[in-house]
């Protein structure tokens, strides 16, 4: 009986990605005019990142260091393939010298693109398309 509690315990404890995207989604289309509680200005730098530290905080899980840059998220959590991802697991993108970060939603039935929810994705928290081969890190 101890076992099955500490068991359960253990489960209750870990932290949940999904968690994370069912927190993110509530702010499903809100426009970044709109996201003053960031503490960032929207309209001056990328706020991925800002974003994503806010969900992560009100997920009960650690941010990294300098969440605002979205490469410091590929330290977040622990590695997983990116064929091994589930929804709510953090995704490092680069497009050229750029970097995203965002949550993990799907996969297309061809696997070429990979649809990520998060913010400032076309000026708004939504669901976008990438392609697969733009990923760099997923982390749990």
């Amino acid at each position: 009986m101890r076992v099955i509690l500490a068991i359960i315990a253990t489960l209750l404890a870990a932290p949940s990605n999904a968690d994370m995207l069912s927190t993110a989604s509530k702010f499903n289309n809100m426009h970044e005019r709109s996201i003053n509680f960031l503490g960032v200005n929207a309209r001056k730098i990328a706020w991925c990142g800002a974003f994503l530290a806010y969900v992560a905080k009100r997920s009960f899980r650690q941010p990294p260091t300098n969440p605002n840059m979205a490469a410091s998220w590929k330290s977040f959590g622990r590695p997983v393939a990116y064929r091994f991802a589930r929804p709510g697991d953090v995704v490092v993108i680069r497009s050229g010298k750029r970097f995203h970060v965002s949550l993990f939603h799907h996969f297309d039935n061809k696997r070429t693109y990979v649809y990520l929810f998060g913010g400032n994705q076309s000026d708004r928290v939504q669901l976008s398309r990438y392609r697969i081969s733009s990923i760099v890190a997923v982390r749990r």
